[in-house]
């Protein structure tokens, strides 16, 4: 996702979030993975890509979270979500959702399935729900067709293209990935976060 913050890149370039106190968290983070992600909607001449550095966190039990970075390294932007609901913190409010697909809906425009940032990003489908495995690592799931591309076994691109309705394409480029603590902060030299129009993925 993802993505789904990004769009607030567009509106509050100079609006960053406090950040949040994760030593009080317990848990620990079953995946952290850091890089750059692109979205991709629409057509010529109406084409817009939004694109930027990004931080996301997955927990057990279906929790996750996930951050946006300016080109300072400022954060502009944080979502959270849960298997019951989910948030869109924007600097001046709160927004909650029933779910990721509302809440990626309202950012966006675009209801990006949950399973792009809890289970794609690890280069496979979601196992709840059905697929079909294509050549070259690629599989069809919940309208999208998903290419992973794996480097020593890890993740390293993910390309996702929506095959009905609108032309939607989410790309994320991973720069590292592991199981890190939650407590842990980023580092002061996040990737950068930019906005563009009619531009290509990463």
């Amino acid at each position: 996702m993802w993505a789904f913050v990004l769009a607030v890149v567009l509106t509050l370039a100079g609006c960053a979030t406090p950040a949040r106190d994760r030593a009080t968290q317990a848990v620990l983070a079953v995946q952290d993975i850091r890089g750059r992600i692109s979205v991709v909607t629409g057509t010529p001449p109406d084409q817009h890509n939004v694109y930027g550095g990004f931080r996301l966190e997955l927990f057990s039990g279906g929790d996750g979270e996930f951050d946006v970075y300016s080109p300072l390294g400022q954060m502009l932007a944080q979502a959270q979500w849960s298997t019951r609901s989910a948030t869109l913190d924007d600097g001046r409010q709160t927004r909650r959702f029933t779910s990721f697909e509302e809440m990626t809906l309202a950012a966006l425009g675009l209801a990006l399935p949950r399973a792009a940032l809890q289970d794609w990003v690890r280069g496979m489908p979601a196992a709840d729900l059905p697929f079909e495995t294509l050549g070259n690592g690629a599989f069809e799931q919940v309208g999208w067709r998903v290419q992973p591309r794996l480097r020593d076994g890890q993740l390293y691109l993910l390309r996702a293209s929506r095959m009905q309705g609108p032309p939607a394409e989410l790309s994320l480029v991973v720069d590292r990935a592991g199981p890190d603590a939650a407590a842990s902060a980023p580092a002061a030299s996040a990737p950068a976060a930019v906005t563009a129009s009619a531009a290509s993925a990463p």
